[in-house]
């Protein structure tokens, strides 16, 4: 007796030949796809593509008074050729590297913390984002009281339990006020490194702590063979997402410095404001624009690389 397959018995199905039409409807479908992201598409393009080639148009041209000559990538070899530049980009450069990384260690460690408190988590994490949700020009406004040199609660403070014997001009010194940029960044950045690692700490089993303390491992241990290695990639999304946001942090610099003494505190984007709004030198500006867009695009294609990379690894 001989068995036949389902797949012998049933008929095969036709497929289509090449050239030949689609069903009937399907182009029509597909179409009404593109209408419905049209609106989305036309957004994007009127709120980002077309500012971006006009401030790249901009970089081109050279404005004096109400006549506007366009003088090619004139603009980029006076920014690359002028000293304020290099010093904004070392500026940015330095507030960045240190920002991000007292970022990276309180937020860890304030993570690590609010992760084994019991009693009152909720009031705790919203106390401590508390920083984070002010807006930047708010809290810079209270910090540039608080730092006053003659009645600042900050000289008060440290004069009472003796760390400084005379009060500060906190703002008024080439290094006291980068210090001081970098700690306002700190108290208002930590918050948001910190929300990322708490999410990471959540998702690392228990089981693997409790396995580590039976076979005797030290906190320290635990630390760097269980939370780092399942911290990786929180790590370095934080981090990456970090850089982006302070290498173009501007709101700060602005209220409480405007980038000086003396171009202590001049990062990048207050050059820029600097250079439009007071020099009124708009081609400079714009090509100063284009040159931080390509240093954060640079960080962005990194992040995706890393995550990409992450994911892969995590597929196999």
């Amino acid at each position: 007796m001989t068995v036949v397959s389902d797949s012998l018995s049933r008929p095969a199905l036709p497929q289509r030949r090449r050239g030949q039409a689609t069903r009937p409807g399907l182009e029509s479908e597909r179409w009404h796809g593109y209408l419905f992201i049209a609106p989305a598409f036309i957004f994007l393009c009127a709120v980002i593509v077309v500012p971006l080639f006009k401030a790249f148009w901009t970089s081109l041209e050279r404005t004096r008074g109400l006549n506007t000559i366009f003088v090619g990538f004139d603009n980029y070899a006076r920014v690359l050729e002028s000293e304020a530049f290099w010093n904004s980009l070392r500026v940015s450069l330095s507030f960045t590297a240190l920002c991000v990384a007292m970022h990276m260690a309180i937020g860890l460690g304030l993570a690590m913390l609010l992760n084994r408190v019991v009693h009152a988590r909720a009031v705790l994490r919203v106390a401590f984002l508390t920083p984070w949700m002010v807006a930047p020009a708010i809290g810079s406004t209270v910090w540039l009281w608080l730092l006053e040199p003659q009645f600042g609660v900050v000289n008060y403070l440290f004069s009472a339990v003796g760390l400084i014997d005379s009060y500060k001009a906190w703002l008024g010194e080439p290094t006291l006020a980068f210090g001081s940029i970098v700690a306002v960044d700190v108290w208002r950045g930590v918050p948001f490194v910190m929300l990322l690692l708490l999410a990471g700490l959540q998702t690392i089993p228990v089981e693997q702590y409790e396995a580590a303390s039976i076979d005797g491992a030290s906190p320290l241990q635990q630390f760097r063979y269980i939370t780092l290695p399942n911290l990786k990639y929180f790590i370095v999304v934080a981090s990456t997402l970090d850089i982006i946001n302070t290498i173009r942090m501007f709101d700060i610099i602005a209220v409480m410095t405007g980038g000086g003494p003396i171009g202590a505190t001049e990062v990048l984007p207050a050059l820029l404001y600097n250079t439009a709004f007071r020099a009124n030198h708009f081609g400079e500006a714009a090509a100063i624009g284009v040159l931080l867009l390509i240093l954060v695009l640079a960080f962005s294609v990194l992040y995706v690389g890393l995550t990409r990379t992450h994911a892969q690894e995590g597929s196999r």
